[in-house]
C-alpha cells in the first residue's frame, strides 16, 4: 500500500512539473497592432489626358490605333519598405485589370501602421496559378474562361490582352476599314515583376490607395502594330507589349 501511495504521489507530481513547463514555454504576443487598410486602384491615361476605349493612341511608326480592348493580369502585391523590406504581403490577391471598366480599385488587405516606399506586383501569374483550370474557380476574376487559352491549355491565361483596329491606310481615321489587331500574351516566360512607389506614412484605422497610373501611349513603344497584326503567346511583340505595361506604370 505503501508503495502504491508513493508512486501515485509520484506521478501526479511528474504531471504538474509538465504542466508547469508548458505554461512556461507559452510566448504571449504582448505587441498592440495597429493596423491601416491598403487599396490599389489603377486609372487609364493618355499622357495628361484620359484615356477610354474611345481614345486615339500611336505606335511606334505613328499610325494610329483605337483598342477595343485592353486587359491585364496582377498578383504577388506586396508593400516594401524603404530598405525594401516586406512589411505587409498580400499574395492571395488577383486581379485583372480592364480599360472598359469605371473603376478598376480593390482592396488588397491590412497591413499595420508605418512607411509604405512601394508597391511591388508581378504582371501576370505563377506558374501553379497559370497552369490552374478556371474552371475550378467560382470567383473573378481567375473563373473568366475569355482570359484563358482554352484551345492550348498549356499556355495557361492572358496574362495582357490588347486588341483593336490600327490606320493601316494611312488616311488618318481608324474606322471600320482598317484591319483589327489582337495581341494575346502569355506563357510563363512573360511573368513580369515590376513595382510603384507610394510613399505614405499609414496610421492606425487609415484606408490608404494606391493610385497607380496605366499611360496608353507607352504601351506600343517599339511595336510597328500595322505589320504586325497577331502576336500569340510569347513572340518579341508579346514580350516588348509586357514590357511596355511595366513602363506604363507609375503613381507621378
Amino acid at each position: 500500500m505503501h508503495t502504491l501511495r508513493t508512486l501515485t504521489f509520484l506521478a501526479i507530481t511528474a504531471t504538474l512539473i509538465t504542466s508547469c513547463k508548458k505554461d512556461d514555454d507559452v510566448v504571449e504576443d504582448t505587441h498592440v497592432h495597429h493596423h491601416g487598410t491598403i487599396k490599389v486602384a489603377y486609372n487609364f491615361v493618355n499622357e495628361a489626358q484620359p484615356f477610354t476605349l474611345d481614345s486615339t493612341v500611336a505606335d511606334s511608326l505613328g499610325h494610329k490605333v483605337r483598342f477595343t480592348s485592353v486587359r491585364f493580369f496582377t498578383s504577388g502585391y506586396a508593400i516594401e519598405d524603404d530598405a525594401e523590406n516586406t512589411v505587409a504581403d498580400f499574395p492571395a490577391n488577383y486581379i485583372l485589370v480592364d480599360a472598359a471598366l469605371a473603376s478598376n480599385e480593390h482592396e488588397l488587405g491590412e497591413m499595420e501602421e508605418g512607411h509604405a516606399h512601394a508597391l511591388a506586383l508581378n504582371l501576370g501569374l505563377d506558374s501553379a496559378t497559370n497552369h490552374s483550370d478556371p474552371t475550378q474557380y467560382t470567383t473573378a476574376p481567375l473563373n473568366d474562361a475569355t482570359m484563358h487559352w482554352s484551345w492550348n491549355p498549356a499556355m495557361g491565361y492572358k496574362f495582357l490582352v490588347l486588341e483593336g483596329r490600327v490606320d493601316a491606310n494611312g488616311d488618318g481615321l481608324v474606322d471600320g476599314s482598317d484591319p483589327e489587331f489582337v495581341y494575346h500574351c502569355a506563357s510563363d516566360d512573360l511573368l513580369t515583376e515590376t513595382e510603384v512607389e507610394a510613399h505614405h506614412d499609414l496610421v492606425e484605422g487609415e484606408t490608404f490607395t494606391v493610385a497607380v497610373k496605366v499611360n496608353m501611349a507607352t504601351m506600343l513603344a517599339g511595336i510597328d502594330v500595322a505589320s504586325n497584326l497577331n502576336a500569340m503567346g510569347a513572340t518579341p511583340v508579346n514580350a516588348r507589349a509586357m514590357q511596355n505595361l511595366a513602363a506604363s506604370l507609375s503613381t507621378e
